[in-house]
């Protein structure tokens, strides 16, 4: 962590400003110390990464890093931790993110597809958030297209990122997000929205960092009604086996994604690469379940059904419920693309009416 990052970091509790104390570093980079809170609290500067966690969260910190706690005993929060979902979805994902940390090249296919809606993004000297960033697979591409891209992460996935590529980086709850308003000309959250409780909370959260005529971009699974019965009887049965999945070790959670990925495998994709270069075969095919996993690597499908199958919240909404979102943190909806999921694309308003 830089100096100048941490000048950019409020509380997350209170939004209140922060007093840098540096334990390990030097004047360019910072390995360990804490940010003081007038309000009383103390966040943990922890390999190089703020860890700016709501009071219920922070035993999670303390659980992953008992080294830096034993030489800062005086850091402990004491927290019992947080509600069951919020702490069970934090170290699913966190699981995940270090058992699958790979790009692949299907992985920018996917970044230019979520990003191409409203005439796309012009990245180069974008300062954008990316927030639930996971491993950093978007943030990653992102940075390459000349973006000054933030990471956030809730759980330890944010370690992932910062073996891989560095930067400015917070473990951070995006319901609670440690930035002061206004701080982005592009905050993006793809795929995240869905596995909170009450998505619209972290909607107008994020929406408070975009600054006067920027973006807030997010992605999150949309409503099957009126899909083609295959799809609606496979997510039933999906749905059905997260009841079980959840409660298992995420050992036997992975197990269970390269069983599931198997099967998809040999009953849709291997029949949508075979038929799909005919045109009575590509219209036979192309309504199958999973077929939009044709082209990835076997490991990357394991990778989404494990997905699947650990996160204890999955919401699914309607069109109406997402545009209510926008609506409700003071958002304009430029754009509202379907697809796999809710493509949304939505402007804070230049003239501030807030």
């Amino acid at each position: 962590m830089t100096p100048s990052f941490a000048d950019g970091l409020c509380c997350a509790a209170c939004g209140g400003s922060l007093e840098l104390r540096v334990f390990e570093g030097n004047a360019r980079q910072i390995g360990e110390g804490c940010l003081r809170c007038p309000c009383g609290r103390v966040f943990p500067v922890i390999a190089g990464i703020p860890r700016l966690l709501p009071d219920d969260l922070m035993s999670t910190v303390e659980a992953e890093h008992p080294d830096f706690y034993a030489q800062h005993p005086e850091l402990r929060r004491g927290s019992s931790g947080g509600p069951a979902a919020t702490l069970s979805t934090l170290r699913a994902f966190g699981d995940e993110w270090r058992r699958f940390p790979e790009l692949h090249a299907a992985h920018h296919r996917i970044f230019r597809w979520y990003f191409d809606g409203a005439g796309g993004v012009r990245w180069s000297g974008l300062r954008a958030l990316d927030a639930g960033c996971g491993m950093g697979r978007w943030l990653h591409f992102a940075r390459q297209e000349g973006a000054n891209v933030v990471g956030m992460d809730v759980s330890p996935a944010i370690d992932v990122v910062a073996a891989r590529d560095g930067g400015d980086l917070v473990q951070a709850d995006l319901r609670h997000p440690p930035f002061l308003p206004e701080s982005f000309d592009l905050v993006f959250s793809l795929g995240v929205l869905h596995h909170l409780e009450d998505p619209l909370v972290g909607v107008r959260a994020l929406a408070r960092l975009v600054r006067p005529g920027g973006e807030l971009r997010f992605y999150v699974y949309r409503s099957l009604e009126g899909e083609p019965w295959p799809r609606r009887a496979l997510l039933a049965i999906v749905t059905g086996l997260r009841r079980l999945t959840t409660r298992l070790p995420y050992a036997l959670v992975h197990l269970t994604a390269r069983v599931v990925a198997g099967m998809a495998t040999v009953l849709f994709l291997w029949p949508r690469r075979l038929f799909r270069h005919t045109r009575a075969g590509d219209r036979l095919t192309r309504g199958l379940p999973l077929v939009q996993y044709t082209d990835v690597p076997f490991r990357m499908l394991v990778a989404e059904q494990f997905d699947r199958l650990v996160a204890p919240i999955e919401g699914r909404f309607r069109r109406e419920e997402v545009e209510g979102w926008v609506r409700a943190a003071g958002l304009e909806l430029s754009e509202l693309l379907p697809g796999l999921g809710w493509r949304v694309v939505a402007r804070r308003p230049a003239t501030e009416r807030w």
